[in-house]
């Protein structure tokens, strides 16, 4: 026996049970939430697309978040800015690794071949978790001068099934602006 509120009277225990609602129908979950870089805002945004996150594009999602999320700096290192601040993100606290880099310790230093290299290793160290969970096979990493105040970042990823997976990153070397480069890099991989 129901009520008006679709109720129904449970004979037994005296009870009103609201009566099941049809279930949810299941999710079109694509992979991960998109982040679409804005160039001129130097910062990522999540897409709406149907009334709901938009997903897909797993791989560059985990690029912009490994590279410019800033990782926690070493006890020894000294903020160029004056500040105490080392950084890191709040959720490392409970990761068996951090999530992020360190190029944001390079915001400050001067545009030599030798800092170019060190944003080398530090872009393809932050990479490395897409190998060891299994989602990439080989990531190249090659980093070269775009403008003196721009560093490109040219990313290959081979998938364990043999595709490959390209992208390009410019980063701003003076305050720290990291967007998403419209520019053309020159053989990256040559």
């Amino acid at each position: 026996m129901a009520d008006d509120d679709g109720a129904c009277w449970i004979e037994d225990d005296g009870l009103w049970v609201p009566e099941a609602p049809d279930p949810l129908p299941p999710a079109n979950c694509q992979g991960d939430i998109y982040i679409l870089w804005d160039n001129t805002q130097a910062q990522g945004d999540w897409v709406l697309a149907d009334g709901d996150l938009q997903t897909g594009q797993d791989l560059e999602t985990a690029c912009l978040v490994s590279l410019f999320s800033d990782a926690l700096a070493t006890p020894d290192f000294v903020p160029t800015d004056g500040t105490t601040d080392r950084r890191g993100w709040w959720a490392d606290y409970y990761a068996t690794s951090p999530l992020g880099s360190n190029l944001w310790q390079l915001d400050r230093a001067k545009a030599t071949r030798g800092n170019l290299g060190l944003a080398q290793r530090t872009a393809q160290n932050c990479l490395q978790w897409l190998i060891d969970d299994g989602l990439a096979s080989t990531i190249l990493v090659n980093t070269q001068w775009i403008t003196s105040t721009m560093m490109g970042i040219a990313i290959a990823i081979t998938k364990p099934d043999g595709t490959e997976t390209r992208f390009m990153f410019g980063w701003a070397w003076d305050n720290l602006a990291a967007l998403r480069s419209p520019v053309r890099m020159i053989a990256p991989f040559g």
